[in-house]
């Protein structure tokens, strides 16, 4: 019977010593467990907080930079196309001076002056009209006529003014780049001068100059 009491008392030690460890590894999880808990609420908190990429030293939002960056892109791509129009514009005026000679080689020796004389006045004249009439009809608002232009007569809205400043504004920038109208119109000048220019050597020797200039006028200010 003693032995019997000492057995159960043994269990029951043994079985009260194991509920204390267990007891107490419980606790120790619970305790890990709120420490990872607190640690998370730490990181939420954090990322609740506005992230800002940019230092405090430079203010500039993305948007402004991204603005900055398209107007860089609109001058590069407009002074390129300045470039290329005013290349080929003067590879196009040269080619009066290829008229003037093959004109002049044609003829009879006594008449080269005369020849001369009226590729000069084609391009004189020729540039009066283009830049009085041609260029109005040509590239000029149409107004909803659909045939010719009725703006741009005498060089007018060849360039803009601030109505604040006075500043001239020679280029005028939309989504497809920078543009400057008055290149245009050089550009446009070219060709059209040249264009009269081929009736001179058809009329070479067989037109008077003042009649020759007043072709000129007429075939750069309405026909071309």
């Amino acid at each position: 019977m003693k032995l019997t009491c000492i057995c159960l008392a043994g269990l029951l030690a043994a079985a009260a010593a194991d509920s204390l460890v267990l007891e107490q590894n419980l606790l120790q999880q619970l305790e890990e467990l709120k420490a990872e808990v607190v640690a998370q609420r730490e990181v939420i908190e954090q990322l609740k907080v506005p992230r800002h990429l940019q230092s405090a030293e430079n203010a500039e939002t993305i948007d402004e930079k991204i603005a900055k960056l398209q107007e860089a892109d609109l001058g590069l791509g407009g002074a390129l196309d300045s470039a290329w129009l005013c290349l080929c514009g003067a590879l196009v005026m040269f080619m009066h001076a290829g008229f003037a000679m093959l004109e002049t080689g044609c003829c009879r020796a006594k008449n080269a002056s005369n020849v001369l004389m009226k590729n000069l006045v084609n391009v004189c004249c020729g540039t009066l009209g283009w830049w009085s009439l041609g260029w109005a009809f040509a590239y000029g608002a149409q107004h909803d006529n659909g045939f010719i232009g009725r703006d741009g007569f005498f060089g007018s809205n060849f360039y803009t003014q601030d109505k604040t400043t006075g500043v001239i504004i020679p280029v005028e920038c939309t989504s497809d780049g920078c543009q400057s109208t008055m290149l245009s119109w050089f550009f446009q000048w070219a060709f059209c001068t040249a264009g009269a220019t081929i009736v001179s050597g058809a009329v070479a020797e067989r037109v008077k100059s003042p009649t020759y200039a007043a072709f000129a006028f007429f075939m750069t200010s309405f026909i071309y």
